[in-house]
């Protein structure tokens, strides 16, 4: 997949995750196919925060505009499995759990949501519960099913939009181990990128650098962005010892996971973390287990203190955790951007300069979107869904 940086390109993609794979894949659809895209990432593919967090698809009904987001999102990753496949893709849906019958009319209160987008979900009682995941809790309360979510494996799902994109454009160039060391400017105006191995001139830059994405623009003199990373712990048992089928969400996990920060997050030290179960099945079997959340700048080392809470509280509704073997444990830095909502469009500033940025921990379900985004919007072309609350410009000074 590999291949030697050519001098010039119509776009350069700075970062190799799934933000930066998903909009090489969506501008190959658009691009004609003697347009030359380039992806440079100063790593391996999918080698940082795409490599170490979950893998969930997640239909999110909190407004009308959150919904199109995000099912749209989705929508695209099935296209990418019928078309692509080779990711792991798996229609789980999501079970919302609750361990209080009090916690029963948050079920109906998020059904009204999906109900309100146009979709549907449905109120499980004890029994009905049972039967669909036989290994959780027998005193859980009930739970509400989503049909709409799904599981991939974030590392092969990168791969899988890059094969789709080389297939439509044949000059898409991959390019790991190759940092952004500047950038080319004359006046308000992006003409190129620098790397250890030349300048490749472009009038197009996309930085989709995640939790880098403030340091690498920088390099293009811009402001500080308002991105900051978030970590999170995360565990996966052994293959093929998974008490789960199905995608499981703690009832609080919106509250907890989507809601606004209750401290500082560019204050390091401020925040002790917090936790609210998600799991998710594994192709190979496994169990994988999260999801705590905690700002405390790029530190990485685990927090043993945080992640044990976290696993207690998961066995609690699945109790066959307790006797499985968790064999890896490890820490991802999600983008948080601070208004709650992604960077996505041009840098309004510096002509040619695009960001895409600040997903937090929905970058895996929102990446097909985004690449959409970008390439309509680079190209002109109408955006299927409103692209405005996301644009950059509203955090220019």
């Amino acid at each position: 997949m590999t291949a030697i940086a050519a001098a010039t390109a119509d776009v350069v993609v700075v970062g190799g995750g799934i933000i930066g794979c998903a909009i090489v894949w969506q501008l190959a659809q658009r691009l004609p196919r003697t347009a030359r895209i380039v992806l440079i990432d100063r790593g391996p593919i999918a080698g940082a925060t795409s490599g170490s967090c979950m893998g969930h698809l997640m239909v999110t009904p909190d407004d009308a505009q959150e919904y199109a987001f995000s099912h749209a999102s989705v929508q695209l990753w099935r296209e990418l499995q019928d078309q692509q496949g080779g990711f792991d893709y798996n229609p789980t849906g999501a079970l919302y759990l609750a361990d209080d019958p009090a916690d029963i009319a948050l079920f109906a209160n998020l059904q009204a949501q999906f109900v309100a987008c146009g979709d549907r979900a449905e109120i499980l009682d004890q029994q009905q519960l049972r039967e669909l995941e036989p290994g959780l809790a027998h005193d859980l309360p009930g739970a509400l099913f989503y049909p709409g979510d799904g599981v991939v494996l974030p590392m092969t799902a990168c791969g899988a939009m890059l094969r789709a994109a080389q297939t439509a454009g044949p000059r898409v160039d991959v390019l790991p181990y190759t940092p952004l060391t500047s950038v080319l400017r004359e006046g308000d105006r992006i003409t190129g990128v620098v790397t250890p191995t030349g300048p490749i001139s472009s009038p197009n830059i996309v930085l989709a650098c995640g939790v880098w994405t403030p340091e690498v623009g920088a390099l293009a003199g811009l402001p500080k962005l308002p991105i900051v990373p978030r970590a999170g712990n995360l565990a996966i048992t052994a293959h093929h010892a998974s008490p789960i089928r199905t995608q499981l969400l703690e009832i609080s996990y919106l509250r907890f996971a989507h809601g606004a920060a209750t401290v500082d997050p560019t204050l390091i030290g401020a925040d002790q973390g917090g936790h609210a179960v998600n799991m998710q099945p594994q192709s190979l079997g496994g169990c994988l287990i999260g999801s705590t959340r905690q700002f405390r700048g790029m530190n990485r080392e685990l927090n043993h203190e945080l992640l044990h809470r976290a696993l207690l509280r998961a066995a609690r509704y699945a109790p066959g955790l307790l006797d499985l073997p968790i064999v890896r444990t490890w820490v991802g830095l999600r983008p948080f951007s601070l208004d709650k909502h992604p960077l996505i469009g041009p840098w309004p500033l510096l002509r040619g300069l695009w960001i895409a940025a600040g997903h937090e921990g929905l970058g895996i379900s929102l990446a097909p979107i985004t690449g959409q985004l970008i390439a309509q919007q680079m190209l002109g072309l109408p955006c299927s869904i409103d692209h405005r609350p996301y644009l950059p410009a509203r955090v220019v000074a």
